[in-house]
């Protein structure tokens, strides 16, 4: 399977992509001897106009890679599994932590991908960084669990952390890609239920708008062509199933964004998703929210991603460091 790489990629992030492809060789050779076994050969070609059969791909690729890279985590990351009124999550505890400041981070995945053994980087990576937990989120993803599985889940976790006792004011809800979307989704359903909300949030390339309809997509279809844009939009599909893709509540870019806590937005300007990032801001700010947003230049899509390899990567979550630490205290 050949995935096209865009020469106008910078030379170390097209690297960056050309390493990823070549840790892919296995995990795809493996998944078409897997599935010619079973009776139901494939080839790329196939896989591309099957979304199940893609979605089982990705799922089995992204297993594969992502406990292999788990073993890059710090020893001295702790991580305990709990039971959050029933939705299963992670504490994860770096040295020097603030135990009562916490991250109530939400995984990225399309919806439709992610579980709290493959996404374990950004709550130990943000968290060591702004020196507090963090409760990562094993929310239901979709098609098994349509909306508004993933909201709902994401409301019993806040309303747990609140019911141990730490506060409000110390809490910063964050989330990447699909996350991120759903972190805003959740701070408008705290809201509307007229819950103390947390002190901010922090969003790494949210997916804002379900409808799929942002100039991004097209403008740098070519930086991102890993994924077809058919797929992209079949995974809200799979998320909204009979719902509205304008529902605020699964495309906040939509919503009435008046009274939400402050957010930090970090996208890059060579993603599909940019313009979720760019008119989330845009209409927050109108909202009246406080809104800090940076859009970084030669980036992909949650580019924090490479922080072994690339430097702007790890400025990132420096300054997402530095910000919780300002919004904390």
């Amino acid at each position: 399977m050949q995935v096209p790489i865009s020469s106008k990629l910078r030379k170390d992030v097209k690297k960056i992509m050309q390493i990823r492809m070549a840790e892919m060789a296995k995990p795809i050779k493996e998944f078409y001897n897997k599935k010619a076994q079973e009776g139901k050969p494939l080839d790329f070609k196939a896989l591309q106009k099957n979304p199940l059969a893609l979605l089982e791909f990705q799922r089995y690729a992204m297993e594969v890679m992502i406990l292999q890279r788990n073993a890059l985590i710090p020893k001295d990351i702790k991580f305990e599994r709990i039971d959050a009124n029933g939705v299963p999550c992670d504490w994860v505890t770096c040295p020097n932590c603030e135990e009562n400041k916490v991250l109530l981070w939400l995984f990225g995945g399309g919806y439709v991908m992610g579980t709290l053994e493959t996404r374990k980087n950004y709550p130990f990576l943000i968290g060591r960084e702004g020196k507090i937990r963090s409760l990562l989120v094993g929310y239901r993803i979709a098609p098994e669990h349509p909306f508004p599985a993933a909201l709902d889940d994401a409301v019993i976790a806040y309303r747990w952390l609140t019911s141990t006792g730490i506060s409000p004011n110390n809490i910063i809800i964050g989330g990447a890609s699909a996350g991120g979307g759903l972190a805003v989704a959740l701070l408008l359903k705290l809201r509307d239920l007229n819950l103390s909300l947390p002190a901010g949030a922090v969003l790494l390339s949210p997916w804002t708008d379900l409808t799929c309809t942002g100039d991004s997509w097209d403008i740098n279809a070519e930086y991102e062509a890993g994924v077809p844009k058919e797929f992209l939009e079949w995974m809200g599909k799979a998320y909204l199933k009979d719902e509205d893709p304008k529902n605020p509540l699964a495309s906040p870019l939509y919503g009435n964004l008046e009274n939400l806590p402050p957010l930090l937005i970090h996208a890059g300007n060579c993603e599909r998703l940019r313009d979720d990032s760019t008119k989330l801001a845009e209409r927050a700010k109108s909202a009246g929210v406080d809104v800090e947003l940076k859009v970084w230049d030669d980036m992909l899509h949650v580019f924090q991603q490479f922080y072994d390899f690339l430097p702007e990567s790890n400025q990132s979550i420096e300054e997402i460091g530095q910000y919780i630490h300002k919004i904390l205290n």
